[in-house]
C-alpha cells in the first residue's frame, strides 16, 4: 500500500530536480556562457541605442543678425527586423522620398536592427510617410543646418554635410568651435510594444559654440548686389569684392561670384564653392605701381614732382615694347599714377632695382599668406628677384609676371590707407557659448610696419588725382566726398598660345571711402569682361555705386562736414 504513493512521490521529485536543474543549466548560459549575445539580443527586441548628429553652433554677423543656424527637422528611420514585407514598403516610400526603389530594398534588408531610410525629411514627406503607418518605420528629430540669405556670402560661410560636419569656408574652418559631441537617442518599446524615443544624457556635457563675425550684413549685400549688376553689364565670367576696414584689418564683406546656395550646395558645381577672394590668384596689373611709387618714395630714390620721359607711348627693353594706352612725354611721378603710365612705372622700377622692389613687395604681404585663417588661401607667386631678368623688372613694375589674391591686394592698400602698418585681416570677431559669453576673441593684430606716414599722405595725395576728371579712375567719383583709388586692368596668361590673351583681362579698381578719413578700404575685381575692358569703365562705376550706398548706410557726412567725425586712430 506504501510503494505506490513513495515511488509517485520519487517520481515527483526526481521531476522537479530536472526542471530545476534545466532552469540552472539555462540561466547559466544566458548569464554566464552567452549573456552578450542574448543581450543584444533583447535590445534588439526592446531598446535601441541611436547616434545623432552633433548640434551647431550659430553664426551671427557683426550686429547679431543669423548667417547660419540649426532647425529640428525629422529624418526617417526603419527597424529592419520589424518589417514584415520589405520589397512592398519598398516600393510605396520609393516615390515619396525619391529614392530608388532598389536602395530602400537593400537598407530594409540589411543585418541590422536599426537604418537610415532618409535625413532631413520635408513636412510633405513626414505627412505622407506617417499616412502609411507601416511597422517598423518612424521618425526622430535632427538638427539641419539653414542659411537664410541663401546665396549671400556663401563662398565665405561654406556649408556643412549631412552629418553636421564642416566641409568649405568658415564652417570648415572653426568646425572645432561650432560643433558639438554626437546626441544619443534611446529607443525603448512600452508597455503595448509601441517604440518610443527618449533623450540620453550621453554626449552632453558640451555645447557648441557660436560665432560673430565682423561682416556686416548689409555691407555684403550691396557689395553683392552691385557686383551682379557690374557682371550682366559687362557679360563679365565673374567677380570678386572685398570692404576692408583698414584701422582694424575687419573684414566688412566679401563676395566671390557666380555664388551658390548652401541649403543645396550638392546642385551646384564645386567651383562655385570655392571663395575666389582668398583661392584665386590674379596678376595686379596697375595697382602694382601704386606700391612700386610708394616704395621708391620711401627710400628717397624720387619726389612727387619728379620728371620721366615716357617715349611717347613706346618703350622698348630687350626683345620686349611696353606701350601706353594713351602716348605721353614727360610725366611726373604723381601723374604717372594718375594717368596708369606702364613706360613711366618701368623706368621708375630701374631706379629702385629688383631687390628693394622685391623686399618692398614681400613687406606688403605678396608671397605669403595673410593669415586671415580661411580654407584654400593661397600665398600667391612672386619669384626670388635672382631669378628676375631685366623684361621681368619693368614688367612687375606695372603688374605683370606676379600673382596676388584679392584680399593680399586690399590688405596691402590699407597699409596706406592706416599711415603704414600692415594688419592681419580676420573676419571672426568673437566665440560665444551657449550663455552667450565670450570664449575667446579677435582684434587688430599688427604684422610690421611698411611704410612712414608721410609717404602713405604723399601716396594718398596722388591716388585722389586718380578719381579726378583727368585720372583713369574719373568713374568712382563720388558727389560731396572726395575718394582716393587705382585702376588696374591685367591681361589674362593664355596657355594655349604662351602668352598674354588680348581678350581675356581682369579689370580692377580700389578704392578709399573717404579719402582722408577711411571707414572701407573696397577692392573689385571684374573677371573677363567683354565690354568696358578697363579698370576704369567696368571696375570703378561698381566701386561708385557701393560707396554711394555705404555713405547713407554710415551716415557719412559729405565734405565740409568731415571736420565733425573724430579722427580713427590707428592700431
Amino acid at each position: 500500500m506504501k510503494g505506490p504513493p513513495r515511488f509517485r512521490l520519487l517520481s515527483l521529485c526526481l521531476l522537479l530536480l530536472a526542471a530545476l536543474g534545466l532552469m540552472g543549466w539555462r540561466a547559466f548560459d544566458l548569464q554566464v556562457a552567452r549573456p552578450e549575445q542574448f543581450l543584444r539580443r533583447a535590445q534588439r527586441q526592446y531598446y535601441q541605442k541611436v547616434v545623432l548628429p552633433p548640434r551647431r553652433g550659430a553664426i551671427y554677423d557683426r550686429r547679431g543678425r543669423e548667417l547660419a543656424v540649426s532647425i529640428k527637422v525629422p529624418s526617417l528611420y526603419a527597424l529592419p527586423p520589424k518589417v514584415k514585407d520589405p520589397e512592398a514598403l519598398a516600393q510605396r516610400l520609393a516615390p515619396i522620398l525619391g529614392v530608388t526603389s532598389q536602395r530602400l530594398r537593400g537598407l530594409l534588408q540589411a543585418e541590422r536592427s536599426f537604418v537610415w531610410l532618409k535625413r532631413h525629411l520635408t513636412p510633405r514627406q513626414e505627412k505622407e510617410v506617417m499616412a502609411l503607418h507601416v511597422k517598423g518605420v518612424g521618425t526622430l528629430p535632427e538638427t539641419r543646418r539653414f542659411y537664410p540669405h541663401s546665396e549671400l556670402a556663401a563662398p565665405l560661410l561654406g556649408f556643412v554635410g549631412v552629418d553636421a560636419q564642416g566641409l568649405e569656408g568658415i564652417e570648415l574652418a572653426y568646425d572645432h568651435w561650432l560643433k558639438a559631441p554626437p546626441r544619443v537617442m534611446v529607443l525603448e518599446r512600452d508597455a503595448l510594444g509601441r517604440w518610443i524615443y527618449l533623450p540620453s544624457k550621453e554626449g552632453e556635457t558640451a555645447g557648441p559654440c557660436d560665432l560673430r563675425l565682423s561682416i556686416d550684413l548689409m555691407v555684403q549685400y550691396t557689395l553683392e548686389k552691385e557686383l551682379k549688376a557690374g557682371i550682366i553689364e559687362t557679360e563679365a565670367k565673374g567677380a570678386v569684392g572685398v570692404a576692408l576696414d583698414p584701422w582694424s584689418g575687419e573684414i566688412l564683406a566679401m563676395a566671390s561670384l557666380p555664388s551658390f546656395n548652401p541649403n543645396l550646395f550638392y546642385r551646384y558645381p564645386r567651383e562655385r564653392w570655392r571663395n575666389r577672394a582668398v583661392s584665386a590668384l590674379f596678376e595686379p596689373g596697375s595697382l602694382l605701381k601704386v606700391f612700386l611709387v610708394a616704395a621708391a618714395l620711401e627710400e628717397g630714390l624720387v619726389r612727387p614732382e619728379d620728371l620721366f620721359f615716357c617715349e611717347g607711348g613706346r618703350y622698348r627693353v630687350g626683345r620686349v615694347v611696353i606701350h601706353d594706352v594713351k602716348p605721353h612725354r614727360w610725366l611726373t611721378v604723381e601723374r604717372i599714377i594718375q594717368h596708369s603710365s606702364n613706360i613711366g612705372a618701368a623706368k621708375m622700377g630701374e631706379v629702385l632695382g629688383p631687390y628693394r622692389y622685391y623686399q618692398y613687395l614681400r613687406a606688403f604681404g605678396f608671397g605669403g599668406r595673410t593669415g586671415v585663417g580661411l580654407p584654400g588661401e593661397e600665398r600667391g607667386i612672386l619669384r626670388s628677384p635672382k631669378a628676375w631678368t631685366k623684361v621681368d623688372l619693368v614688367t612687375l613694375a606695372f603688374g605683370q609676371g606676379m600673382a596676388a589674391t584679392p584680399l593680399q591686394l586690399a590688405t596691402a592698400f590699407s597699409a596706406i590707407a592706416n599711415g603704414g602698418l600692415l594688419l592681419r585681416p580676420y573676419v571672426v570677431k568673437e566665440v560665444l557659448n551657449r550663455r552667450g559669453q565670450r570664449v575667446r576673441s579677435f582684434g587688430p593684430e599688427v604684422r610690421r610696419r611698411v611704410l612712414s606716414s608721410s609717404t602713405c599722405r604723399r601716396v594718398l595725395s596722388m591716388m585722389k588725382k586718380v578719381v579726378s576728371r583727368e585720372g583713369t579712375g574719373s568713374r568712382a567719383q563720388l558727389q560731396g566726398y572726395t575718394v582716393a583709388g587705382k585702376t588696374g586692368t591685367s591681361q589674362k596668361f593664355d596657355p594655349s598660345v604662351g602668352g598674354y590673351s588680348r581678350e581675356h583681362v581682369v579689370a580692377s579698381f580700389v578704392g578709399f571711402l573717404p579719402a582722408e578719413h577711411p571707414r572701407a578700404v573696397i577692392l573689385i575685381m571684374v573677371d573677363e569682361p567683354k565690354k568696358a575692358t578697363h579698370g576704369g569703365t567696368a571696375a570703378a562705376p561698381i566701386f561708385r555705386r557701393v560707396a554711394e550706398e555705404l555713405v547713407r548706410y554710415w551716415g557719412i557726412p559729405p565734405e565740409g562736414k568731415l571736420a565733425l567725425l573724430p579722427r580713427r586712430p590707428s592700431p
